[in-house]
């Protein structure tokens, strides 16, 4: 795969694994209408990767520490076990009849307690591939998600990894009763692909009062004003609210960030 070229490979273990969708601006008509409109930063930030919806529609209730009572509402086969299996041939020197899952032990799909107190495991059925010096971020869905719940973060060095992968979701409130749906709504995670350079390098940081003592400093200062200038009016004070500002305010950012891509 060229990195010129992004692309999500997923290859599923399990033929009823995780849904997989592309994240959209409107989080499903869900989102602040306005915001998904005229707001260059939120829409940018809500259509960044994929959503990840649960493999199976299951209520989940967190009784503390590692209690938890389940309801499983469909089934999640071992359908995973039967295609292994299947694939193997003599030739192969893995021996997985000791992790396959199976009704006599072995390899399950889910896990309560044991990553720490207050966190439940789902297996997700899938392998995520990606190119050459990506990984992705494996988080909760972005300005949405059940506010019980929260998915603990991850990077998935998903260029060489070729590992089904699980999700740790860690629970909140204790008693509290947590539907997860595999069409319902919001998603239960997502992935963000980032280049792998991003965490990988020795980020260093730097401070200053705004000035106009260096070439760089007065860029910074120039660019603050003239954007300032075009959002507000010349300077103006109009409050923001009205569709018409907002328009005013998308058509400035977006006609920036062409600018700044050598776009006109």
């Amino acid at each position: 795969m060229a990195t010129e070229d992004p692309h999500l490979k997923v290859w599923r273990v399990h033929p009823y694994g995780c849904p997989i969708a592309p994240a959209e601006r409107t989080l499903r008509n869900t989102a602040n209408r306005d915001a998904a409109r005229w707001c260059g930063p939120y829409a940018h930030a809500n259509t960044a990767g994929w959503w990840v919806f649960s493999p199976v529609d299951i209520d989940i209730t967190w009784h503390g520490g590692s209690e938890f009572d389940w309801e499983l509402h469909t089934p999640y086969s071992n359908a995973d076990g039967r295609l292994i299996r299947f694939l193997l041939n003599e030739s192969d020197t893995a021996s997985p009849s000791m992790w396959l899952s199976d009704p006599e032990g072995g390899r399950t799909k889910f896990t309560w307690g044991q990553v720490e107190p207050g966190v439940a495991q789902i297996w997700t059925g899938c392998i995520f591939e990606t190119p050459p010096g990506w990984a992705l971020h494996l988080r909760s869905p972005i300005n949405c998600g059940n506010p019980a719940i929260r998915i603990m973060d991850a990077m998935l060095e998903t260029d060489w990894l070729q590992y089904d992968i699980w999700l740790n979701i860690a629970f909140h409130n204790v008693g509290e009763r947590v539907e997860l749906r595999r069409e319902g709504w919001p998603p239960l995670a997502q992935l963000v692909p980032i280049p792998k350079r991003s965490y990988e390098s020795k980020w260093n940081l730097s401070e200053e009062l705004l000035n106009r003592e260096s070439p760089e400093a007065n860029r910074v200062f120039e660019y603050y004003v003239e954007y300032n200038e075009k959002k507000f009016a010349r300077g103006g004070k109009q409050p923001r609210g009205s569709e018409s500002t907002l328009m005013k305010d998308s058509t400035t950012y977006y006609r920036e960030r062409r600018r700044s891509r050598g776009v006109r």
